[in-house]
């Protein structure tokens, strides 16, 4: 594995003359609320510049954190965000008027290439944003296509206070891809989804609103609610904008992000995807869209290069930095992760998780040793003790060490409540009761004497039920069941996970229900099975690593079998 995708890196941008980073404008308006509306303006232009294939535009989420409140170094900036240029303005908002200031200016020299003022209006913000996007075009010798003009030009809404209730429901969206946590997303999603549908009540022609909306459903769906009542609304939003405007470049990726995340159907959303791309040549967001599908489908070196491709694009952006790194460890390019690790504990030193994670993915799989992992758990914030995501990595590595006192602990702190995907080998969270079922059968405990273990399969099987479909969860109800010696329920349960979500349609949820498969197996003493199906996953990317086999209590029914340790040299490190 570790010679299929050699030298890999972070990629770092490279400045051009056709370069550019909009910083957030001042506001300097008596209301201090309007600073939504300043930031509405700049990200129009933004949005407006990203539009021109002939430029390099840096996306928001990297330029965001560079307020005007503070002195800014714009040499500093811009070397930080790899390009030559950076617009800088204030804007003042005044009753139905409006004023906007612009400079353009050559960071590498500091010289002002064009500045201008604007005195209108309100209603002309749209033109006036448009007005400055081309003649930055124009200063940096950009030349407009006749489309990249028309949509420029043209306005999202006549209604301003639609308007701002979707810059507010922008804003959040934002706050959820920096926050690089899936635990305090649904409620920004919801209070966006709140803005977006009054901004629609105010005018329900505003397509934008709508791809917005659609986005934010499709989200829930995807991270909280997969039910199809959730699936539906998501599904009405995007049939609304696709009535409204269906050669809107923005429609076509809504569309394909729903298509993506709530149907897995990506040939049609590959086709959505292409003809967005070609009206949003900029759009971190489309790039990475498309990242994520090849590697859904095995491609990983293409999803490597387009993930780098984001990142030179929106540089001090997480989101994709977390995905490169997550791509080289799933392919066993470990030194090449550690790097993306150490760029995004430099940029989020916030989150000390990541200082957990990357021990875990680069050192523990790679080697089995979990002193690292350890180490850094340990040195977490105390306010970080009972997080749930924190308290289910350590249960994690209390069964790994088969520190069974400690495990037992964990489970009675976590009791009631549901883990965080890392029980067996599918992403799904289980009750926590499941771990008490795996902790039993690793002490030698038979599943007959305990009377609560049935009561703890059937809350996971009452989440089966309710989502049949969700191959994950179905797959991890088959690894419950292998532990209570039901066998024909564990196999056929496994076998039709694997049915429903085989690797050849998803590279990276796939291999975890056909590792689960092999768990099965192993517990209910089909061992020719469990190492028929173990072997290939041994060649597979984000299959077996050597840490999990070497050290994970799933597989300890096959260590006797002399067949487990040449599995094992197979995947011994050879660096």
């Amino acid at each position: 594995m570790g010679g299929l995708f050699l030298n890999q890196r972070v990629a770092e941008a490279v400045p051009t003359e056709k370069s550019i980073a909009v910083l957030p404008f001042e506001n300097i308006s008596a209301n201090k609320d309007d600073v939504y509306f300043a930031d509405g303006v700049q990200g129009e232009i933004l949005n407006n510049l990203a539009k021109i294939a002939q430029l390099k535009v840096i996306s928001r989420t990297s330029v965001m954190q560079y307020r005007p409140d503070a002195k800014r170094d714009l040499r500093q900036i811009a070397k930080a965000l790899g390009v030559a240029n950076v617009l800088e303005g204030t804007v003042r908002r005044d009753g139905n008027h409006v004023r906007l200031t612009t400079e353009l200016i050559d960071a590498q020299n500091d010289n002002t290439i064009w500045a201008d003022s604007y005195d209108r209006d309100l209603t002309d913000i749209f033109s006036i944003q448009s007005e400055v996007a081309q003649t930055i075009a124009s200063k940096l010798t950009a030349a407009l296509s006749p489309e990249e003009k028309k949509w420029i030009e043209a306005k999202p809404t006549d209604n301003l206070e639609a308007y701002d209730l979707y810059l507010r429901a922008k804003e959040l969206f934002v706050s959820v891809r920096v926050s690089m946590s899936l635990v305090n997303v649904e409620k920004p999603l919801v209070d966006a989804i709140s803005f977006l549908e009054h901004a629609m009540r105010l005018d329900p022609k505003f397509t934008l609103a709508y791809c917005a909306s659609t986005l934010a459903h499709d989200n829930l769906y995807f991270l909280y609610d997969p039910t199809p009542e959730q699936r539906a609304l998501g599904d009405a939003a995007i049939d609304h904008a696709m009535r409204l405007q269906p050669d809107l470049p923005d429609v076509h990726l809504a569309y394909a992000h729903h298509l993506y995340l709530v149907y897995r159907d990506y040939e049609r959303a590959r086709v959505q995807l292409a003809i967005a791309r070609r009206g949003l040549p900029n759009d971190v967001e489309a790039i990475v869209l498309g990242a994520r599908m090849d590697r859904r489908q095995g491609q990983f070196e293409r999803a490597i290069q387009e993930f780098n491709e984001a990142i030179t694009r929106d540089p001090r952006n997480t989101l994709p930095i977390q995905e490169l790194a997550d791509t080289l460890y799933y392919t066993h390019q470990f030194r090449a992760a550690e790097q993306a690790f150490d760029r995004l504990i430099n940029l989020r030193p916030d989150q000390p998780i990541i200082k957990a994670q990357k021990p875990l993915y680069v050192t523990f799989y790679k080697t089995g040793d979990d002193t690292a992992v350890r180490s850094a758990i340990a040195a977490l914030p105390v306010s970080m003790a009972d997080d749930k995501g924190v308290l289910s990595l350590r249960l994690m590595f209390a069964l790994v060490d088969r520190d069974w006192l400690e495990a037992r602990e964990l489970i009675e702190k976590m009791k009631g409540g549901e883990d965080e995907g890392n029980f067996a080998y599918a992403p799904a969270s289980v009750p926590v009761g499941c771990y008490s079922i795996l902790l039993a059968r690793l002490q030698g405990e038979q599943p007959g004497v305990n009377a609560s273990f049935p009561e703890m399969r059937e809350q996971l099987n009452q989440k089966v039920q309710k989502l049949p479909g969700n191959a994950q969860l179905l797959s991890q109800l088959a690894v419950v069941d292998g532990m209570l010696n039901n066998k024909d329920a564990a196999i056929s349960e496994a076998k039709r996970a694997v049915e429903i979500l085989p690797i050849s349609k998803d590279a990276i949820y796939g291999p975890g229900i056909v590792m689960n498969l092999a768990v099965v197996y192993a517990w209910t003493d089909e061992f020719d099975r469990a190492f028929q199906t173990l072997s290939p996953l041994t060649k597979t990317p984000y299959g077996i690593f050597y840490g999990q086999l070497q050290r994970d209590p799933y597989w300890d029914p096959l260590r006797a079998d002399p067949r487990f340790d040449k599995l094992l040299a197979e995947l011994a490190p050879r660096d």
